[in-house]
């Protein structure tokens, strides 16, 4: 029996496919290629600009204000920093402002605040480092949510020196600090701070709505960087990271 042959048509179209193909290939492929570049590129100049900025001082001038002045405490627990001030010194009486009926404990003892702020569902959802998600992270870090102010109330200023930094401020200083704390959280309309119903890590902290967004290029460190800048005390230009933030601080 004849057998026929397959057409001159047929013959061609396999050719023309494989080559269709690895044409399409190579383009992912130069494509994939420059984008991992760019993002390196990118990477690369982040970190060296987060580290020239994070060891370029403002507020060169500043000094301790001595025994007399105002001691505050910045903290560091190797991710994210803190801002710890007193809550009854006459310049600012932040006790006034805190209401007992936000917490679940209050107590006449506590005599500190410490203050972090930071994206809501990372703050909220990652009470231990075993909470971490990294989705979590990534929508913090793209900037996707609401920011809150973390408060806690506490009995002492002391903690590990590893991890801390005592800085004594003069009363203007003090005042200027604690407005930029307050100018981050909202307030209802007749100019009270909105706590976060049902919102606390344990007896004697309490969330707060705040004002701003949280990005990778603005973060806690950042946000404290910020307003220890607007004080008037030395740090670094931009703290996107705690070791930036304790680089310049005065020692």
């Amino acid at each position: 029996m004849h057998q026929a042959k397959p057409s001159d048509k047929s013959l061609d179209l396999r050719p023309d496919k494989q080559r269709g193909l690895m044409r399409w290939v190579r383009r992912v492929v130069r494509w994939a290629v420059r984008t991992a570049c760019l993002l390196m590129t990118l990477a690369v100049v982040f970190v060296v600009a987060a580290w020239v900025l994070g060891n370029t001082p403002v507020n060169t001038d500043f000094q301790s204000a001595g025994e007399e002045g105002i001691e505050i405490v910045i903290l560091n627990n190797g991710v994210h920093a803190d801002i710890v001030v007193p809550l009854d010194h006459p310049e600012f009486r932040w006790r006034d402002y805190l209401a007992p009926s936000h917490f679940i404990a209050p107590s006449s003892e506590y005599r500190y605040a410490l203050f972090g702020w930071g994206n809501r569902h990372f703050y909220m959802e990652t009470r231990t480092w075993d909470d971490v998600k990294v989705m979590t992270v990534l929508r913090a870090f793209a900037g996707i949510g609401d920011t809150v102010v973390h408060v806690e109330l506490c009995s002492h200023n002391s903690w590990d020196s590893e991890r801390s930094r005592k800085i004594r401020i003069s009363p203007d200083q003090f005042r200027k600090l604690s407005a930029f704390l307050l100018e981050t959280m909202k307030t209802s309309e007749d100019g009270k701070l909105v706590p976060v119903p049902n919102a606390h890590y344990h007896d004697s902290d309490a969330f707060y709505e705040a004002k701003g967004s949280y990005h990778l290029f603005r973060t806690c460190n950042v946000w404290a960087g910020a307003g220890l800048k607007k004080a008037g005390i030395r740090v670094g230009y931009w703290t996107v990271t705690p070791g930036l933030l304790f680089a310049c601080l005065p020692t």
